[in-house]
């Protein structure tokens, strides 16, 4: 029953791995950069930094507003204000608003008294506002604008570095996974090889039965450890998937391509760490928002210059339609406007600013450190995987050798099949380290590439 179920479990596996299809790491990567919902995220943000720099950018140019109002009133003030602007005031219509009865004394004068009309206006006017000098103010707030936008990107390209790094990981634990079954199938063949040697030999009465079954057992148990192999073959490849963002494929649908290997550093910590300072994406968005809190010690010192600026207008007024003026007018002028105390509110803002400012940098130089230290722990654990990695190799030589010469011994009777089977058990078990050691050393490569800003390469 137990044989039954192990062939219809291979069988399966079998099936599905001939009809998966085949993706390598740049296509994984690149699946998972299409569809990580955080870098969607990240790059709306950036869009909506991009928009904003453009928006500051239009500071420096001329402001347009056009304006239709319409006002009826009967204060005597406005209406004749009104009036005026609609060139109908004469002294027959100030009359209306100004009592002007102490004329009437003259010959052939007869006002009558003020009636206070309601008067309507429409009045459509154009006004232009061109600044002329705002102290640095406008510069300043693009190079903040633009500084922001630099720093959304950076912050974007370090989350495509962390997508990276964790679909790179999970692709190196796929390949371990099959890297397990192809040693599990060849630990199988092996322990097949010597259970054919031990029923040769009990047929010709060398060994007892119980030698044969010692390696039938054994032979099955690696049986056992090719399903338990492709088994979490197919969880890793479930796990690469989940990197990648891909929720619809099956991890029977897919295989991944390519070999483990480790292999030596040619420069030493400072080189990684120098390059971690120059390349990290999230200091450098830090270094911007350092380059902001900057520009606001200067905005704040704008605050204590005045500003200038001009202006004009042109302006049309109506008693019945806004489309038929009665009077058109025009006007341009310089301003000046300087705001010379406000209660100590800009001394202090400015004071508040430069505090943030050095808030920041104190922060840079405490991330700059904990960089490298980062740097220096991933170049340790390499280096410590990369001495178990050879080790392990040199381990594999001397048990390949021991049971080479243990077969040859069990042949010729001078060992018993519990030690050729404790000395493939040794021998596979080191196989098993050794690619396990391999990838380890590869994920910390990888870690030191992403604590050193270099995971592209």
């Amino acid at each position: 029953m137990r044989k039954n179920w192990l062939a219809v479990f291979s069988i399966f596996i079998i099936t599905s791995f001939a009809n998966a299809k085949i993706i390598s790491l740049e296509e994984a990567i690149n699946e998972a950069l299409k569809n990580n919902f955080q870098i969607k995220a990240e790059e709306k943000l950036v869009k909506s930094k991009s928009f904003q720099y453009k928006a500051s950018k239009g500071m420096r140019w001329p402001k347009i507003d056009l304006s239709l109002n319409f006002f009826r009133t009967n204060n005597p003030g406005y209406a004749m204000m009104n009036t005026l602007n609609q060139k109908r005031l004469d002294l027959n219509e100030s009359a209306k608003f100004v009592d002007m009865t102490g004329f009437n004394s003259f010959p052939g004068v007869n006002f009558p008294n003020p009636s206070y009309p309601e008067v309507n206006n429409w009045q459509t006017k154009l006004q232009l506002q061109v600044p002329i000098y705002t102290g640095g103010k406008i510069s300043t707030a693009i190079k903040i604008r633009k500084d922001d936008y630099i720093a959304s990107k950076y912050q974007l390209e370090r989350k495509k570095e962390e997508t990276e790094f964790n679909v790179i990981k999970a692709y190196k634990g796929a390949l371990l996974a099959k890297e397990g079954i192809k040693l599990a199938k060849e630990a199988y063949k092996t322990a097949k090889k010597h259970y054919e040697i031990a029923k040769k030999m009990q047929k010709e009465g060398l060994i007892v039965y119980a030698d044969v079954l010692r390696a039938k057992i054994y032979m099955l148990n690696m049986e056992d450890k090719i399903a338990e192999a492709k088994a979490n073959y197919l969880t890793a490849k479930k796990a690469l998937l989940l990197a990648m963002g891909d929720t619809k494929t099956k991890p029977e649908d897919i295989d991944v391509e390519g070999n483990l290997k480790c292999e030596k550093l040619n420069k030493d910590v400072s080189y990684y760490q120098n390059i971690a300072l120059a390349k990290r994406k999230d200091l450098l968005s830090f270094k911007k928002k350092l380059n902001i809190a900057k520009n606001m010690i200067n905005i704040t010192k704008a605050d204590f210059l005045p500003t200038v600026g001009a202006f004009a207008f042109y302006e049309m007024d109506s008693k019945d339609s806004p489309i038929d003026p009665d009077g058109k007018w025009w006007g341009a002028g310089i301003g000046l406007n300087w705001n010379i105390f406000n209660g100590f509110q800009r001394f202090n803002q400015y004071k508040a600013s430069k505090e943030q400012y050095y808030h920041y940098k104190n922060q840079i130089k405490g991330f700059e450190e904990y960089i490298k230290f980062k740097v220096y722990q991933a170049y340790n654990n390499f280096q410590t995987k990369y001495n178990k990695y050879l080790t392990q190799k040199e381990n594999l030589k001397y048990a390949e050798e021991v049971l080479r010469t243990t077969e040859k011994n069990f042949q010729n009777q001078m060992v018993s099949m519990l030690d050729l089977i404790d000395t493939q058990t040794m021998r596979d078990k080191i196989k098993f380290d050794l690619s396990k050691a391999t990838y380890e050393c590869e994920i910390e490569r990888l870690n030191l590439n992403y604590e050193s800003g270099l995971i592209n390469q």
